[in-house]
């Protein structure tokens, strides 16, 4: 580790690397330490789900989330255009529209989970 490196983590920020396989090894080791560590608290907190109501605030949370991930995309993506990476601002328009479908998806979910109106037996007709 340089000593640019090293100091630029104890002000919290993380080294660049120059090949593809530094890159990936970070890419599955951050993947298997959220999987490590967030994964049981996901599980015992969806535990303890029983009503449909129950998961609503869940999923506007995580809409919430996804959809700030999206417009940090949408950033990179004016960012890395401003500085001419084309190549990288089309990859990130892909991430940008997927993490844009997820905000739907988890805003189609949040909606399910507003039970059926009954309908008056008197409008059934």
């Amino acid at each position: 580790m340089s000593v640019a490196d090293f100091l630029a983590r104890l002000q919290g920020k993380r080294p660049a690397f120059d090949t593809t396989d530094e890159v990936t090894q970070l890419l599955d080791d951050q993947y298997e330490r959220i999987r490590d560590t967030r994964l049981p608290l996901h599980l015992q907190r969806a535990a303890h789900l029983e009503q449909l109501l129950s998961f609503q605030p869940g999923l506007v949370d995580a809409r919430g989330a996804a959809a700030d991930l999206a417009l940090h995309a949408e950033a990179l993506i004016t960012a890395a255009r401003s500085g001419g990476h084309e190549d990288l601002a089309e990859r990130l328009v892909d991430a940008a529209e997927a993490l844009n479908e997820a905000v739907s998806h988890l805003a189609a979910a949040a909606h399910a989970t507003v039970p059926v109106p009954q309908v008056p037996l008197v409008h059934a007709v």
